[in-house]
C-alpha cells in the first residue's frame, strides 16, 4: 500500500473536520463546568420575604456573560406558589432571587448553573416557614360620627398579623354616656373586621379593638362614635408612640397638640399615666402640668410608660387617646459606626518666573473640598452628634460638628521644578448617649511649581 505524505495527512484531517458542526468559540469557551450551590437551609417566619443564595455557585470566568441560574420549587401542600413567584428566575442576576411564602411548611429548591455550554448538577436547599412568635397589631380605624337611632360603622381591615396569620376580631364597647343603655352586646358583627353601633343617646361611645392570631392577642386600639346635637365632641391626639431606646432624654416630652375641636372651641388637656414598668414608683405626680398640652414626664426605671389623653370643650370630653414611649436599659445599647467618606485627592500649580537666574513662585491656590460623614449610622437609630478634626491644624471647617462639612486648605508656597504632598488625616468621631466611634479620611494636596 503506498504510503501517505504530511501534505495529504493535512489534507484529510482538514476534511474531516470540515464535516462536524463549526463551534463558535468566540461564544463558548471550553473550561470547568459550573457547579451549583443553593446555599444553607434557612428558617422564617410567615410573611417575611426570603432571599436565596446561590452566589457561591461556580462557572468558568469566560463564559460569565452566559450564565444563567434556573430554581425550581416543591412548595408545601396548600401554597399556591411555583417558580413564577421567584425574582428574575433563569437569568444572570437570578443568583439571589427572593420570594415571599404564602402557607407554613418546607419550601424546597434545586438550583442549576449553565454557562451556555454546560448545565450542573441540581443542588437542593429548603426554607422552613413557620408561623412567628410576634404578636398582631390592633387598628380601628378612625372616629365616627354619628346620630341617635343610625348606625355607624368601624372598620378594623388595617389590622395585621406580622406573620400573616388570620386574625380573630373581639370588638367591645369600653364607655357609653350615662344616658346610654348600650353595652358590648348591642356591637353587631363584634366578630368581625367592620361591626355596627347604633347609638341611644347623645355623647361619647368609646370601642375598643383587640385581635388575636391564634396564640397571642394584641395591644388594644381605641375609637370612638361620637353623637353630639349642636356640639361637636372633640378628639384626643396623644401623638405617636415611640421606642426611645436606651438614649431617651429624661424628662420626656409628650405632646397632644394634634388634638383638635370642629367647633374651634378652645380646649383643656387632662394627662394620665395608665401603665408603668414594674418595679417604677412613677405616677401622674411625675407629668409636670397635666393640663397642658406638651408637659414632661420624669421617668424613673426603664421599660413601657403609656399614657391616656382626654381633651374638654367645655361641653363634652373627647374620647380618650393613647401613647407608649419605651425605654430601653443602657447595656442594649449598641455603639454607632463612623464613615469619614472617601479620601481626597487636590492637585495645584503654582507659576513660576525666572529672572536674574532666579525662580520666583506664586502660591499653589487654597483649595476647599466637601466632607462627607453622612455613612455614619447607629444600630439603634439613635441620634449621633458629629465631631471633625485634623491634629495639625493645616485643615479648616465650615462645621465641625455637622455630618456634611466642608473642609479648607490655604495656599502653599510653591517651589520651581519639584512638587511638595502634604497627606494629612481628618478624623471623624460620632457619638450616642453612650458610646462613640472613630473614622478616618485622608486628604492629599499636591503643590508643583512649574513655569509659565
Amino acid at each position: 500500500m503506498r504510503s501517505l505524505n504530511a501534505a495529504s495527512i493535512a489534507f484529510l484531517v482538514l476534511v474531516a473536520c470540515s464535516s462536524d458542526k463549526v463551534v463558535d468559540t468566540a461564544t463558548v469557551v471550553a473550561c470547568d463546568a459550573p457547579v451549583a450551590i443553593a446555599g444553607g437551609d434557612q428558617g422564617v417566619a410567615l410573611g417575611g420575604r426570603v432571599t436565596l443564595d446561590g452566589t457561591a455557585s461556580t462557572f468558568c470566568e469566560k463564559n460569565a456573560d452566559l450564565v444563567t441560574y434556573t430554581w425550581t420549587m416543591l412548595a408545601p401542600a396548600g401554597s399556591a406558589l411555583d417558580e413564577s413567584a421567584l425574582s428574575d428566575n433563569r437569568t444572570l442576576t437570578a443568583s439571589a432571587p427572593s420570594f415571599t411564602p404564602d402557607i407554613e411548611g418546607d419550601y424546597t429548591f434545586f438550583l442549576s448553573v449553565s454557562d451556555g455550554s454546560t448545565t450542573s448538577n441540581e443542588d437542593p436547599v429548603v426554607i422552613r416557614v413557620t408561623a412567628g412568635d410576634n404578636p398582631p397589631v390592633a387598628d380601628c380605624g378612625v372616629d365616627q360620627e354619628g346620630a341617635v337611632g343610625l348606625a355607624s360603622t368601624l372598620d378594623g381591615s388595617a389590622s395585621n398579623d406580622p406573620e400573616g396569620a388570620t386574625l380573630e376580631y373581639m370588638w367591645a364597647l369600653s364607655d357609653a354616656p350615662d344616658c346610654s343603655a348600650l353595652t358590648s352586646a348591642d356591637i353587631y358583627n363584634s366578630g368581625g373586621p367592620k361591626p355596627t353601633i347604633v347609638p341611644d343617646c347623645d355623647g361619647v361611645f368609646t370601642i375598643s379593638l383587640v385581635v388575636s392570631d391564634g396564640t397571642h392577642y394584641s395591644e388594644p386600639d381605641i375609637c370612638a362614635v361620637n353623637v353630639a346635637g349642636t356640639n361637636r365632641t372633640p378628639t384626643a391626639d396623644a401623638g405617636d408612640s415611640l421606642d426611645l431606646g436606651a438614649c431617651a432624654d429624661n424628662p420626656i416630652n409628650l405632646d397632644g397638640h394634634g388634638s383638635y375641636d370642629l367647633d374651634g372651641d378652645v380646649l383643656t388637656y387632662r394627662w394620665s399615666l395608665i401603665e408603668a414598668p414594674a418595679g417604677s414608683a412613677a405616677s401622674d405626680a411625675n407629668i409636670s402640668d397635666s393640663a397642658s398640652a406638651e408637659p414632661a414626664f420624669t421617668w424613673d426605671v426603664v421599660g413601657a410608660y403609656s399614657f391616656q389623653l382626654d381633651v374638654y370643650d367645655g361641653v363634652t370630653w373627647s374620647a380618650p387617646d393613647v401613647v407608649t414611649f419605651s425605654i430601653a436599659a443602657s447595656s442594649t445599647n449598641d455603639r454607632p459606626f463612623a464613615n469619614a467618606g472617601a479620601d481626597v485627592s487636590v492637585e495645584k500649580e503654582g507659576e513660576c518666573t525666572s529672572k536674574s537666574y532666579a525662580w520666583t513662585c506664586t502660591d499653589c491656590e487654597a483649595e476647599t473640598f466637601e466632607l462627607d460623614g453622612s455613612g455614619s449610622y447607629d444600630p439603634d437609630g439613635d441620634d449621633i452628634s458629629y465631631t471633625w478634626s485634623e491634629p495639625t491644624g493645616t485643615v479648616s471647617f465650615s462645621s465641625r460638628y455637622g455630618a456634611l462639612t466642608d473642609g479648607t486648605i490655604a495656599a502653599q508656597p510653591a517651589t520651581y521644578g519639584s512638587t511638595t504632598t502634604l497627606s494629612l488625616v481628618v478624623e471623624l468621631s460620632v457619638s450616642d448617649c453612650q458610646y462613640s466611634d472613630n473614622d478616618q479620611t485622608t486628604v492629599v494636596y499636591t503643590c508643583q511649581g512649574v513655569s509659565n
